[in-house]
């Protein structure tokens, strides 16, 4: 009788944990904690009372948009195209403005703006940054002699770099792996880089971040840094989530990607980018084509 009870007791607790792996249920949890503490925060975004403006936006023409970045300079997003080597200007209700072919790249994942009309972009299946310069009005950049590093971090494959965001105040980039396993380095040098010169990096894993990645999100998908707090958004696309840190690793509030939270009509697919204008306002990009705006309610 006792060996029954225990194999009975054994196959719920299995369909438990399969079910709540199934339906996301910790990242739902994790979303009604955060809030409950974000108050505490005078800083914080308040993601709670975030919705949603533009809701699935398709953006014609677009195929496999990846990351997003905000260009204060010229009010417009940036994103890439992460299997036609293209970076794509758009405006902030969706429209495309410009298209952009990068020569000398493989798999671009990830872009984010510095200042002027210098950029970073993340070559993917390489490991590889890349740092480019995109003068307005032109349809052609060739990143081949760049100041470019490849990390030496992980191996070539497409479970590497995936998002990254500048960080002016520390003068460094944030850059996200995706996983196994999933984390977030520092990186301060390449910005300073000049072509045929030496790069002098300072690269740091943010060890700080681990627990609350390995307990609350399954994917690291993009990176946004907020200059005005110093804070940090990461997204997770398996999560469906989005999370809000303080400069400890403290996690403030949370915004979910689920249907019914935040006035969104149907789950965001596959997000792959996130970025914030100079408002607050908040963008999501949902690889292929779709664009999502939330502002503060």
């Amino acid at each position: 009788m006792k060996f029954r009870i225990t194999i009975v007791i054994s196959l719920i607790l299995v369909l438990f944990f399969s079910a709540a792996y199934y339906f996301r249920l910790e990242a739902i949890g994790w979303y009604f904690w955060h809030n409950a503490q974000s108050s505490r925060e005078a800083h914080a975004l308040d993601l709670k009372n975030y919705h949603v403006i533009i809701d699935g936006l398709a953006i014609k023409g677009l195929k496999n948009a990846s990351d997003l970045t905000f260009n204060a300079d010229t009010n417009t997003l940036f994103t890439v195209l992460n299997q036609e080597s293209k970076i794509i200007e758009l405006s902030l209700d969706g429209k495309v403005l410009r298209s952009i072919h990068v020569d000398g790249v493989d798999d671009m994942e990830g872009v984010t703006h510095l200042y002027d009309n210098h950029f970073v972009i993340a070559d993917e299946r390489d490991s590889r940054l890349v740092l480019i310069e995109l003068p307005r009005n032109v349809n052609l950049v060739d990143a081949t002699h760049a100041p470019k590093i490849r990390l030496g971090i992980n191996d070539r494959g497409n479970k590497n770099f995936e998002g990254l965001s500048w960080d002016g105040r520390k003068q460094r980039l944030l850059v996200v792996k995706e996983r196994d396993p999933k984390y977030m380095i520092s990186v301060k040098g390449l910005v300073e880089g000049r072509v045929n010169q030496s790069l002098h990096l300072d690269i740091e894993k943010l060890s700080k971040y681990d627990n609350m990645l390995n307990l609350a999100m399954r994917d690291l998908s993009a990176v946004h840094y907020i200059s005005r707090s110093g804070h940090t958004l990461l997204l997770s696309e398996e999560s469906k989530l989005v999370k809000e840190f303080d400069e400890n690793a403290k996690p403030l509030g949370a915004l979910s990607l689920w249907k019914g939270f935040h006035g969104l009509k149907s789950n965001i697919p596959q997000a792959e980018g996130i970025t914030l204008d100079n408002h607050g306002n908040l963008y999501i990009i949902s690889e292929p084509n779709l664009l999502y705006v939330f502002r503060h309610q």
